[in-house]
């Protein structure tokens, strides 16, 4: 479709394109997108940001990189600006240089099991402990990366519990100076029926979208 190929509008599912909402990037702040690929949830952070400011979208595997590079290029956003980095290994390079972060983790993929099928037979439970130590890797790390009073989205395409709700009680447990912050923003009906507990958004698989976790963190000090 030509008005696709020329950046015209873009295709998300429902419920990960509120996790970019929940972030809530304003012009001209420094943010940083440490698992991007493929760009959906990046080139949206730039939409919101008028393409105004930075946007630091990593991802581990270049060839991944690639398809942020090719979003971001169709859609037309100037402020991406794409590296191929380990977000679980801390940089001192990036010591609170950030005034948001999103981190859309690896995960098991439980949320999306229509779309992947697969996932019913592929997984196994001694999976879970390998992609938690993953997940805590990458917020416990990038977490530092984040100016004092930034906010931080942690979000999921799972809905166990142990990649979610327990990898934030864990973190918030060893870091005294974070605080889980209410998700207020969820004024619109639309959007209600996403919210747990204030707390966090666990949207569960269903017809309209696929399931997913978000909380939103803010360093105190």
């Amino acid at each position: 479709m030509k008005s696709f190929q020329d950046g015209k509008f873009t295709i998300q599912d429902e419920a990960a394109g509120l996790i970019p909402m929940v972030l809530n990037p304003k012009p001209e702040e420094k943010i940083l997108d440490a698992c991007s690929s493929p760009g959906g949830k990046t080139t949206f952070l730039a939409e919101l940001m008028g393409d105004k400011g930075e946007i630091f979208a990593w991802d581990l595997h270049e060839h991944r990189v690639k398809l942020v590079n090719k979003a971001a290029q169709r859609l037309g956003m100037k402020c991406i600006k794409t590296e191929g980095k380990d977000a679980s290994k801390y940089d001192e390079n990036y010591k609170e240089v950030f005034d948001k972060i999103l981190l859309d983790v690896p995960c098991l993929g439980i949320g999306v099991l229509k779309r992947k099928p697969d996932i019913k037979w592929k997984r196994k439970k001694e999976d879970i402990e390998e992609i938690t130590k993953l997940q805590e890797a990458i917020l416990e790390n990038c977490a530092r990366y984040l100016k004092r009073g930034g906010e931080l989205v942690y979000s999921t395409c799972s809905i166990l519990k142990e990649e979610n709700e327990d990898v934030i009680q864990k973190f918030l447990e060893r870091n005294k100076n974070f605080k889980i912050q209410k998700i207020d923003f969820v004024k619109n009906k639309f959007f209600e029926k996403f919210v747990e507990k204030e707390n966090f958004i666990q949207v569960y698989q269903n017809e309209n979208t696929d399931g997913f976790f978000i909380c939103k963190l803010k360093r105190q000090k």
